[in-house]
């Protein structure tokens, strides 16, 4: 797996970094950890920032906490690789550098100048990420700072999984929404590290329209719950209406991550406007993964 980790230099990104880390290192993910500054006129937007720079010690205090999250020496994000590479410096010009890299999986810190969203997106195109890992302040605002509609963007555009992390939102359940029958074994196994890590109770949401349920979903639920439970994951399922869907999550979550598989045949997905997404996990009180 591949996780994208969008932050900024703001409290909330600390608190998606130290969730990401958690999945990462449970699952051996490559990881990149990734920030976007203000696009700047002239010579300068193609220059690095300065050292002091906020959002520089951000990603570099980020690095250093991801690191002290593993296993010291034991884990994969361990810097052990010194190698000898060429990187460019200034028109045309390269110098050979000596470099330290993980030895066993990927831990990148890339920085780019352009819209935030918009190169969060492009960056998770260009890395292939799997998954989109980024915070925002808590309650019902879901902003960053100074560039408030950052996580509505990523939502609402990406097309992969995401994990939307409120700011010091603990989790001690996952209502997971099911209105579709196909389901990706990553997307199970997403629910499944989540679980795991948060020692998580698991509730399954079939969400009928008009009451009715088609009856290979019905039947994919069941085998859903049968796959978690043979993981001692406890599982309880629900079902509810499409159009009370809305009422009933405001009603159901306290410290709960919320999970919607949002693939092509979702109903939520033709239920709802595009832009639903965003707006409806911004409004969310927990963190919110959408899988896709």
């Amino acid at each position: 797996m591949r996780i994208l980790v969008a932050v900024d230099e703001n409290p909330y990104s600390d608190f998606a970094v130290h969730e990401a880390a958690k999945l990462a290192i449970n699952t051996w993910a490559d990881v990149t950890l990734f920030g976007v500054r203000t696009r700047l006129s002239g010579k300068e937007e193609n220059d690095p920032l300065p050292l002091n720079h906020p959002l520089n010690q951000a990603l570099h205090r980020y690095r250093e906490d991801f690191l002290k999250s593993g296993d010291g020496d034991e884990s994969p994000y361990a810097m052990k690789n010194w190698e000898y590479q060429w990187i460019p410096v200034k028109n045309g010009l390269w110098e050979e550098m000596l470099v330290c890299r993980s030895a066993k999986k990927d831990l990148k810190v890339r920085l780019r100048a352009g819209n935030i969203a918009q190169g969060i997106l492009v960056e998770t195109g260009e890395e292939e990420a799997d998954l989109i890992v980024l915070g925002c302040t808590k309650g019902g605002k879901c902003h960053w700072q100074g560039s408030s509609p950052v996580p509505q963007g990523v939502l609402n555009e990406a097309e992969c999984s995401v994990l939307l992390v409120k700011e010091e939102q603990p989790i001690t359940g996952i209502l997971a929404c099911l209105d579709q029958s196909y389901i990706s074994q990553d997307s199970l196994e997403m629910i499944n590290q989540m679980a795991t890590i948060h020692g998580a109770k698991l509730e399954l949401i079939g969400l009928s329209q008009e009451g009715a349920m088609k009856k290979d979903v019905y039947r994919r639920l069941i085998e859903i719950g049968d796959y978690y439970e043979d993981r001692q994951i406890e599982v309880k399922t629900t079902l509810t209406e499409i159009s009370e869907f809305e009422s009933f999550v405001a009603q159901e979550l306290k410290q709960n991550l919320l999970a919607l598989w949002m693939g092509k045949k979702s109903l939520l997905d033709r239920f709802f406007p595009r832009d639903w997404v965003g707006r409806f996990a911004s409004k969310c009180q927990t963190s919110v993964l959408i899988m896709r």
